[in-house]
């Protein structure tokens, strides 16, 4: 048999007269000597090491000539959404009101969070009849997840208090058969009953975000009434830190980075392990000026070259100081909820959207529940789940097409002015450096000058994905 390389190779070196093969289509590396490498530049694979030769096959690195990779990536893909249409696991993201507490300089949410209306416990039976409605004699496994958002979700506490308890109802008495939950909350309103909550039902996590030390914060994520938040953030993470004994909950810190704070994060960082938060999961999340909301500070924000310098150090940071943080490239078969089948963002008045990044924008409305629990699609459901980025130019012929999968829809209306086009995230501008950070930390041998008894193949499982982060 003849082969090739594949087109989804990756190449970057380490020490030793080596050199690391990431196949992104495959998510697997291959550790090979520069001999090696130059034999597959030159397409002299003939001339490979059988052993060597094998491991290449099987981590994807090498392929039969005759493999159309593209059409790979759209049968997997094709695999993917029909097995999550025809097994229905339900995402929910119920946005509980469109209100918030604080008045964020950057929020990309602008006047939207004006639409104010509440999740009531009659809207939310209306939700429930409709996820009860994908339910069929063919899904005895059928399970939900709840993300609650907003605005702040917790304004809205009692919907969520009985979204809660009616869930754990509907476990308990065996119309799903497991539940999960989860909130991205500014953290202000957290306290001992919604604690008491998080330790007595399925909340899985919750996503608090700061801006950077005390004085920096506090001038950009402000209370209503022009206070800052911070110590009141910080005295609720505590207090989740303290109170929450199950395994099961993660308390996950993001924080928010541009041109203004990040030369301080380390300095957040420490005051953070000083305080006895070390060891929650913490992301860097980059401020964005791609929002039709969101305010013009685009002086102020990274571009995508920054961030491969950036990153590692706050990165580095962070792990020396005991936090995790997850750096590495990951396949995925769609971007995110928007194109996934059963996953809808469902706002007070029972509108639905494809994106929490699209909510209360009407031209973006994908449809709405009627008060039986029907769902009316709105022209604009097939544009968003009949997205298909391995048909985009740019894409179809990018190395990065498997870990980023035609990137963010409303970066593509940004750039492109639609949803169908190239949304380009931060996964070309970092994979190497990403991936660099976790194998030194996994396979710290790699990286010394120590000879290996043979060149090694490490695979990466692809991973169950978790709701996209929101940028809160």
């Amino acid at each position: 048999m003849i082969y090739t390389q594949s087109r989804y190779n990756l190449i970057f070196p380490i020490k030793g007269n080596r050199y690391i093969i990431y196949n992104t289509l495959k998510n697997s590396i291959v550790v090979a000597d520069e001999e090696a490498i130059n034999l597959i530049k030159e397409n002299r694979i003939n001339e490979l090491p059988q052993e060597f030769l094998e491991r290449a096959l099987n981590a994807g690195v090498l392929i039969p000539n005759d493999l159309d990779e593209l059409q790979v990536i759209r049968t997997q893909r094709k695999t993917f959404l029909y097995l999550s249409g025809s097994h229905p696991h339900i995402g929910l993201t119920l946005l509980t009101t469109y209100s918030c507490n604080l008045r964020c300089t950057y929020c990309y949410e602008g006047e939207r969070k004006n639409l104010g209306g509440i999740l009531t416990p009659e809207k939310i039976e209306t939700i429930l009849k409709f996820v009860l409605s994908h339910k069929t004699e063919k899904t005895p496994e059928f399970s939900v997840h709840v993300s609650f958002y907003g605005g702040e979700p917790l304004l809205n506490w009692h919907g969520c208090k009985y979204t809660l308890q009616r869930l754990d109802a509907l476990n308990n008495e065996g119309d799903i058969t497991k539940y999960f939950a989860s909130f991205t909350t500014n953290g202000t309103l957290i306290n001992r009953e919604v604690i008491e909550y998080v330790n007595n039902y399925n909340i899985t996590s919750m996503q608090i975000t700061l801006d950077g030390p005390k004085d920096i914060h506090d001038k950009k994520r402000i209370s209503a009434s022009g206070r800052g938040t911070f110590d009141k953030i910080i005295e609720n993470m505590l207090l989740l830190k303290e109170n929450v004994k199950k395994k099961t909950f993660y308390l996950n810190l993001r924080i928010n980075i541009d041109k203004t704070n990040y030369q301080r994060i380390p300095e957040l960082l420490d005051y953070l392990k000083d305080i006895g938060l070390s060891g929650i999961n913490i992301s860097f999340g980059i401020v964005r000026g791609n929002i039709p909301f969101s305010c013009n500070f685009h002086n102020t924000l990274f571009v995508g070259s920054d961030l491969s310098k950036v990153l590692p150090m706050l990165w580095e940071a962070a792990t020396e100081r005991g936090f995790k943080v997850q750096t590495r490239p990951n396949a995925r078969h769609v971007y995110c909820m928007y194109e996934k089948f059963h996953s809808y963002l469902i706002d007070p008045n029972l509108n639905v959207y494809p994106c929490w990044e699209m909510a209360g924008i009407e031209k973006y409305r994908i449809g709405k529940i009627s008060d039986n629990g029907k769902f009316k699609a709105n022209p604009f459901y097939y544009t968003a789940k009949g997205r298909d980025p391995t048909v985009f130019k740019e894409c179809k012929d990018c190395v990065f097409l498997p870990i980023c999968m035609g990137g963010c829809v409303m970066e593509s209306i940004r750039r492109n002015g639609h949803p169908n086009g190239p949304g380009c995230d931060i996964s070309r501008y970092i994979w190497k450096q990403g991936l660099e950070f976790y194998l030194k930390r996994k396979y710290p041998q790699l990286f010394k000058n120590e000879s290996l008894s043979s060149n090694i193949m490490l695979d990466f499982k692809i991973p169950e994905r978790r709701n996209k982060n929101a940028q809160g």
